[in-house]
């Protein structure tokens, strides 16, 4: 399912390594965990974590924060510029006090927010989540964390991350930003989100034989049809049924309720086209 190829271009950033062990162990941990019995968990599934990882380009969290940054992102914790001052540009110490006495986080002193930062595709984040995803996983995530990120091990622990937060489950009702709010705790990036399953959509859709291709001023209609619902993102409508095209009416097709296809009596009905 996951081909090299797909991942190239879905991934550009992603370093050679993480690449090649996702193409090796997407069938089995994918059927494993039932996120490749339906397409709205797989789509879902890559779209969140090319966002929550940079598209697998950022696999560790960056907490080198300013004084100012700290303050924005944590008010709670930091008053003033004044009060963060002491903690500004020293991960390990922000960690430690940002990430403390929660997510089964000991104190500062422990360490625990350092130690269980944000590590992998998705972000996995607190000795809680290190904890219950290595017990799904059978990786010991709470004595080597590091795994998270390893890229024998990255993916499966992905997979277990999705298991633990029972995504399939979400996705199956078809709200994309309740998957979010899960994930996130709230709708942060839900723009980028949005771009990236887009993006997923594109890569994975095959178009159909030229000799399947409909009238060019049927496919018309259709994308301006589609334009008008708010598909925007299939670019002009110039009767050529592309991956943009393709993308925008799988995703029509899911949210309206209509059987997997393409263009068909069920589609042009939804939105109104009469066949010439």
């Amino acid at each position: 399912m996951l081909s090299l190829d797909r991942l190239k271009l879905l991934f550009p950033r992603a370093s050679g390594e993480h690449i090649a062990s996702m193409e090796d162990l997407a069938d089995e941990f994918l059927d494993a965990f039932r996120i490749s019995r339906k397409p709205l968990r797989w789509q879902f599934f890559l779209a969140q974590l090319g966002h929550e990882s940079g598209g697998l380009s950022m696999l560790e969290e960056n907490l080198n924060y300013s004084a100012e940054g700290l303050v924005k992102t944590w008010p709670k914790r930091f008053a003033s510029t004044e009060n963060a001052s002491s903690y500004a540009r020293k991960p390990e110490r922000i960690a430690n006090i940002v990430y403390a006495n929660r997510m089964g986080n000991g104190s500062p002193e422990s360490g625990d927010g350092w130690r269980f930062r944000g590590r992998g595709y998705i972000q996995l984040t607190g000795r809680d989540a290190y904890r219950q995803v290595g017990a799904i996983t059978g990786l010991d995530l709470e004595a080597q964390p590091e795994l998270a990120l390893d890229p024998g091990h990255a993916f499966h622990v992905v997979c277990g991350f999705w298991n633990w937060k029972k995504l399939n489950e979400v996705c199956d009702t078809g709200d994309y930003l309740a998957v979010t709010k899960v994930i996130n705790g709230g709708t942060h990036g839900q723009p980028d989100r949005e771009a990236w399953l887009d993006k997923v959509r594109r890569v994975f859709a095959d178009p159909p034989p030229l000799h399947e291709q409909p009238p060019a001023d049927e496919l018309i209609a259709i994308q301006r049809a589609l334009q008008l619902k708010g598909y925007t993102q299939i670019g002009a409508a110039d009767g050529d049924l592309g991956p943009r095209t393709i993308a925008a009416i799988t995703s029509f097709r899911m949210k309206t309720g209509l059987p997997k296809g393409l263009i068909d009596a069920k589609l042009r009905q939804a939105l109104g086209i009469t066949k010439r």
